[in-house]
């Protein structure tokens, strides 16, 4: 009983498959728990600069449209005339003024709420302060700002950040508060003014309140020299980062780990302003999103593993079992027994390899047949091949003789007649080549062609374009003599009337061109696509292929398709001659310089 069972199909496979099974399981707990902490070690670095990265992308992007609104405002003429404003005209200062606020200042402090307050003041000594949500105090003015003075040696709008008391809460105590200001002289030589801009560094608090950095996380932006400008924290606002975290900032970007504090360090530089985007992770978050996914594989993985071990079970016997009763069967047709049939049911394969194995044997009486027929008409193809071949050496000879005595007697055309229909004869009872030149199927055509002239004389006439480049594609043998000789008949053979023949050889692609154009009768519509129909049917069998020995178009068409087996091939007719007629063209495959087939 063991030995069955360890020799049986089903226990074999359910093995195998468990085993597949529990060491592909095995082999994911043993490399997740090595290769998780580094794999989400770099990501998290990875997701951490690309975090970085949109948020300076973010910063840049904001801090230049309060640039570009900065320089439209002191670039702008209203500005400049009202640096030109003697301050004694008060009603000419505040109308410059509010001409200002309703064409600038209102809409870009609109547009960017965080903007404090826009301060202007002339060389002049007039002066003015514009804040939508927030407070000046009363007594503030430009004067108090002493490294505005340095403005007026600057190039070029500068920033800088610091702390400010200079904004008013709502129970108009000051408020000390960061912010960025920009700065810059604008206006003519003999009327110069400085226009100033606060902005909140708020939105920036909130571009980093943003980041998702696990629980121990936090994220901040701070000068060069490691003062903190926004942080998660508002309290750390103002304080200066460790010094070994400073030492890293003098790159543009980066990474490191602080083994002291068991934290990740990365960096960038926001190209505007210079300041340093710093994302600090805790590696313990890091090794809690390890311990997590293995925990996790394990469960699932164990889960998956019973759970696979059921189904497999299931179906290696539902296989099996049939697989058991299609053996029994086939052991019987072995020993001769054709009558039963298997009844197995499903719609799987295995259900489909029963049905075939019924259907072969059903069919296989009828392929024995089959089989017999075909090596009879081979047979007889090869016996009447040789027939052909023993008859034609007496049609040589005797042509030879006629020829002969044409010569003696002078008379040109029956010397013309003999040599055309011998090497007419010569040319199709040669059987050992397969494929001929084209070339030497189109010289087959001219030697019918030349016979059929000294049939009917004038009433025949031909014309044959042949061109360097297709004289040596080979072709299959007796393909267009066929199609001349089908002119002849439907032409003057049928009508009386004088049948005139052109043919064009040309290159189509990878495929030779024959074309057959003749002035008879033309196809009607409704014969023609009857006739083209018949074409595009398949050739079903090589019976119905010996039927078709005596319709010309039909045979050289199933000939080719069964030689070369491709698409884009074969006979085709149409009603287009040039002539009048019936155009007929036959394609083959473009072969050169092969070996022909024997």
């Amino acid at each position: 009983m063991f030995k069955k069972i360890k020799t049986s199909l089903k226990w074999k496979l359910i093995s195998l498959l468990i085993t597949i099974l529990v060491s592909v399981v095995a082999m994911i707990g043993f490399f997740s728990y090595f290769d998780t902490s580094r794999t989400i070690r770099q990501d998290a670095i990875h997701s951490s600069e690309q975090i970085l990265r949109q948020a300076n992308l973010n910063l840049d992007r904001q801090y230049m449209e309060y640039e570009r609104g900065f320089l439209v405002l002191g670039t702008s003429d209203e500005f400049i005339k009202w640096l030109q404003i003697d301050p004694k005209d008060q009603f000419e200062l505040i109308s410059g003024y509010h001409s200002l606020e309703n064409n600038f200042l209102h809409y870009l402090l609109l547009r960017h709420p965080e903007i404090l307050s826009v301060s202007m003041r002339s060389d002049k000594g007039g002066e003015f302060h514009y804040a939508l949500s927030v407070g000046l105090s009363k007594d503030y003015s430009l004067l108090d700002e002493g490294w505005l003075s340095e403005v007026r040696s600057w190039e070029k709008v500068q920033h800088r950040v610091g702390p400010s008391t200079n904004y008013l809460e709502v129970n108009k105590n000051p408020k000390q508060q960061f912010v960025l200001t920009m700065a810059g002289q604008f206006g003519r030589p003999l009327s110069k003014g400085i226009l100033k801009m606060d902005i909140t560094l708020e939105p920036a608090q909130s571009i980093l309140s943003q980041m998702q950095l696990g629980k121990q996380g936090s994220s901040l932006i701070a000068k060069p020299d490691g003062t903190i400008l926004v942080h998660q924290s508002a309290d750390k606002i103002g304080s200066v980062l460790e010094s070994d975290i400073i030492a890293h900032l003098t790159s543009d970007s980066g990474s490191f780990i602080r083994k002291e504090t068991n934290q990740l360090i990365v960096f960038d530089t926001i190209p505007y302003t210079g300041w340093k985007t710093v994302v600090i992770l805790s590696l313990d978050d890091i090794t809690n999103s390890i311990n997590r996914v293995r925990n996790v594989t394990i469960v699932v993985a164990s889960l998956g593993m019973i759970m696979g071990i059921i189904f497999v079970t299931l179906v290696a016997t539902s296989v099996t079992r049939r697989l058991s009763s299609l053996r029994s069967n086939m052991k019987q047709a072995q020993f001769g027994n054709f009558k039963s049939r298997l009844h197995i049911k499903g719609e799987d394969e295995v259900s489909d390899l029963s049905h075939s194995f019924n259907r072969m044997l059903e069919e296989l009486d009828s392929s024995i047949q089959q089989l017999t027929d075909t090596k009879l008409m081979q047979q007889r193809a090869a016996f009447s091949a040789m027939q052909s071949q023993i008859h034609s050496h007496f049609l040589y000879n005797a042509l030879e003789s006629i020829n002969s005595m044409a010569h003696l007697a002078g008379h040109d055309r029956i010397e013309r007649a003999s040599i055309s229909l011998s090497r007419m004869l010569r040319y199709t009872s040669n059987f050992r080549d397969t494929y001929v030149r084209v070339e030497d199927e189109i010289s087959h055509v001219i030697h019918y062609m030349n016979i059929s002239q000294i049939r009917y004389g004038e009433g025949v006439s031909f014309h044959i374009n042949l061109p360097d480049d297709c004289r040596d594609a080979l072709c299959l043998k007796v393909v267009l003599q066929p199609i001349a000789e089908n002119a002849i008949k439907h032409g003057i053979e049928t009508t009386g009337e004088p049948t005139r023949l052109e043919v064009t050889v040309h290159r189509e692609g990878d495929l030779v061109c024959v074309v057959f154009e003749d002035n008879g009768n033309a196809y009607d519509p409704e014969r023609l696509e009857a006739f083209r129909s018949r074409l595009r049917e398949p050739m079903r069998n090589q019976e119905e292929y010996t039927t078709l020995t005596n319709v010309g178009l039909l045979n050289v068409h199933y000939r080719i398709l069964a030689f070369y087996q491709m698409n884009g091939i074969g006979v085709d007719i149409d009603s287009d001659s040039r002539l009048g007629g019936v155009k007929v063209t036959v394609r083959v495959p473009f072969k050169k310089n092969i070996e022909k087939e024997r």
